[in-house]
């Protein structure tokens, strides 16, 4: 088998595992993920390492792990949620006091980002004097360990660094060494594994956060994708993008964008 094949093969395998088609990803950033593995096996061709794959199952869990983009944190880009407490909730709790907000973080991977937009969600809404606000949080990955952890909601060490000491004793306990979400937050959260490269709840959202997840897409994915953001959320919607992303031509007449700093857009 050449390297072109057994290229290949790894793809089909981790289609055939995961239910996950990877050749919709960027073919750079397979290579460098998987490169990584190699190394430390000190595999040179995709020939070996496929072989390794197929006998060595702790190996094969190792090398999904590194393909999944699991790098977050507590209020990561804390300048997005600074304008998300300050800007757009504000509006969306006036608007919406009966029936709620609604939000979608896709790929939310151990669960930091929809436990930061919880916090968010209740720290402006303590602002305006909405004591008890209506909201719900899907939080989705396909990633079912990352799933997993978040729904255990301890953490600890830096992913925690972005939270003001205030913030964690109000939401989070201490066990003297992992900081738990608390049960008031945790219960607004539901977490489940989902394919983003299908459509999940039409029309449903105020917003959906999607962020540093795309880039990783070949065009023709994120064109599907976002098409499926657009699809989810009602009429002034609003999408949160990565801050190295940005938004298809394809998509210019479909999203206004509301502020190209932060990557934050409004379905038209």
């Amino acid at each position: 088998m050449n390297e072109d094949e057994a290229f290949i093969r790894i793809k089909d395998m981790i289609h055939a595992e995961k239910d996950l088609d990877v050749s919709r990803y960027k073919e750079n950033y397979l290579k460098r993920r998987l490169a990584v593995r190699m190394r430390s096996l000190s595999k040179s061709t995709y020939n070996e390492y496929m072989q390794v794959l197929e006998k060595d199952r702790n190996e094969f869990n190792l090398m999904l792990d590194k393909l999944t983009i699991n790098v977050t944190q507590f209020f990561r880009d804390p300048e997005i949620f600074i304008e998300l407490e300050n800007v757009e909730l504000p509006e969306m709790i006036r608007r919406n006091k009966d029936e709620g907000i609604k939000v979608w973080s896709a790929g939310c991977s151990t669960g930091e980002e929809p436990y930061s937009i919880a916090i968010s969600i209740e720290e402006a809404a303590d602002r305006m004097g909405v004591r008890t606000p209506y909201y719900e949080i899907h939080a989705t990955d396909l990633d079912q360990d990352a799933i997993c952890r978040a729904v255990d909601g301890r953490y600890e060490g830096r992913t925690m660094d972005n939270i003001a000491e205030a913030r964690r004793k109000k939401y989070f306990e201490f066990d003297g060494k992992r900081w738990a979400v608390r049960g008031s937050i945790k219960d607004r959260v539901k977490f489940v594994k989902f394919n983003l490269m299908e459509p999940y709840k039409k029309n449903y959202f105020d917003l959906v956060f999607c962020r540093n997840v795309i880039i990783y897409f070949t065009r023709e994915l994120q064109s599907t994708v976002l098409g499926h953001y657009h699809e989810s959320l009602r009429e002034n919607g609003i999408l949160f993008l990565g801050k190295t992303e940005t938004m298809l031509s394809d998509f210019r007449d479909r999203f206004e964008c509301i502020n190209i700093k932060e990557r934050i857009f409004k379905k038209v």
